[in-house]
């Protein structure tokens, strides 16, 4: 069973919240989910293109308002 985390990148701009998602998948096994929130929403889609490019999977991908929301199964 895979497991899940959760990263709240609340009042962080780019970079940070790309580098902190990088860093918690790289702790991550394969097929583990990840929950990324942010009020930034710049740094939604950086952090979607960057999961992308590295070959995970983006279940969601939600912006509302100022806020972000991203669900990544870990590849």
């Amino acid at each position: 069973m895979a497991n899940q985390y959760k990263l709240n990148c609340d009042g962080l701009v780019c970079p940070l919240p790309v580098a902190k998602t990088k860093r918690k998948l790289s702790e991550m096994d394969q097929g583990d989910i990840l929950e990324v929130k942010g009020d930034f929403p710049e740094a939604g889609e950086n952090i979607k293109r960057f999961v992308e490019n590295q070959g995970h999977r983006v279940i969601k991908f939600n912006i509302d308002g100022n806020n972000f929301y991203l669900k990544i199964e870990k590849q």
